[in-house]
């Protein structure tokens, strides 16, 4: 099978996500997860996986991707592969995955999965992978309005399942005897979880910095990743006043293409939108918009629907039921 070809690329907490979900390309019908975890998330969970040789042009977490649709990876389905370069992501998070060996556990059922890809060497490659795994698992942290105390081991899972108690880092740690898991990074979580609670503090604030008489013609350039040039809304010489310009959806750029600060919005139930001539859908799988429309809007839920997010016309009108009477329709999050 061909190096696959990502659906979009996003940039989350800093790291380059592909999208190459299975519920759209399941081309060996390989069985999939059909529980929904919409308004149930309650946190991310780590793994390790190995370093993998890989071919020409791609990376291990495409690779592993890759080997997923090639039903390669027995019934592993995960949300997101993440390496030293970018991550991958598999599932959308509105649906759980296979990967925390918990039956219809929270585990399973209830937290987004990252599998950190590295070795045992815990060189600089295995060290960048494990600052990506750790920036983006903030950044879905973050998402949902979860703080680090939601922060989960493959083995944290196991060690419920097995009936054992303990407070959340104790399950984390504690010694399961069929798996620990992630491997790598249990040796020193606590350090990794200090890392996450780092990016997981941040905001679209980059720190000031003087710049040195080499800096003067460097340009800071605003798009919605380093490829797609066409979505540039602006190119600064000042560090402070790009991040400062840098809409939500949007990252900051150095020279070089190296992502320097991402504007990160809570979504949340209530959030005020405006929105002008943006594509509004019927439902979350709908391939083409009913209408356009402009104006001021209200998220009705907060609530992530396969990358949309329903809408409705007042603030008094959110979480209401019948929902069929109070959604005005669903938006990309691209959109807003």
């Amino acid at each position: 099978m061909a190096i696959l070809k990502p659906d979009t690329t996003k940039s989350l907490g800093g790291v380059i996500v592909n999208e190459y979900l299975l519920t759209r390309h399941n081309p060996n019908n390989i069985d999939m997860p059909s529980d929904s975890m919409e308004g149930k998330i309650i946190g991310v969970t780590i793994h390790n996986t190995d370093w993998i040789k890989t071919a020409s042009g791609t990376t291990p977490a495409e690779q592993y991707t890759r080997a997923t649709v090639n039903g390669n990876m027995n019934d592993v389905r995960v949300h997101f592969y993440c390496d030293n370069t970018c991550a991958w992501q598999n599932l959308p998070l509105t649906l759980s995955g296979w990967h925390a060996a918990d039956g219809s556990g929270n585990g399973n059922r209830r937290t987004i999965a990252i599998e950190c890809i590295m070795s045992s060497a815990y060189n600089d490659t295995d060290k960048q992978s494990e600052d990506n795994c750790a920036r983006l698992a903030a950044a879905l942290l973050q998402q949902y309005g979860l703080g680090i105390d939601r922060l989960y081991t493959h083995t944290h899972w196991l060690n419920v399942k097995d009936g054992k108690s303990g407070n959340v880092d104790e399950l984390n740690t504690m010694k399961n005897s069929y798996k620990m898991c992630p491997l790598y990074i249990l040796p020193h979580w606590a350090a990794f979880k200090a890392k996450v609670q780092s990016y997981l503090g941040e905001t679209s604030a980059a720190p000031t910095r003087t710049p040195a008489k080499s800096d003067t013609k460097l340009l800071y350039r605003i798009r919605k990743t380093w490829e797609d040039a066409k979505s540039q809304v602006g190119a600064y010489a000042s560090l402070d006043n790009a991040v400062k310009a840098c809409p939500v959806g949007y990252t900051v750029f150095d020279s070089d293409g190296k992502v320097v600060s991402t504007a990160i919005k809570r979504i949340q139930k209530g959030a005020v939108i405006t929105l002008k001539d943006t594509p509004l859908y019927a439902s979350s799988l709908d391939k083409e918009p009913k209408k356009k429309v402009s104006g001021t809007y209200y998220l009705y839920d907060g609530v992530n629907y396969n990358g949309r997010y329903r809408i409705t016309t007042k603030p008094e009108n959110c979480g209401n039921t019948p929902v069929g009477y109070y959604v005005t329709g669903y938006i990309s999050i691209d959109d807003f």
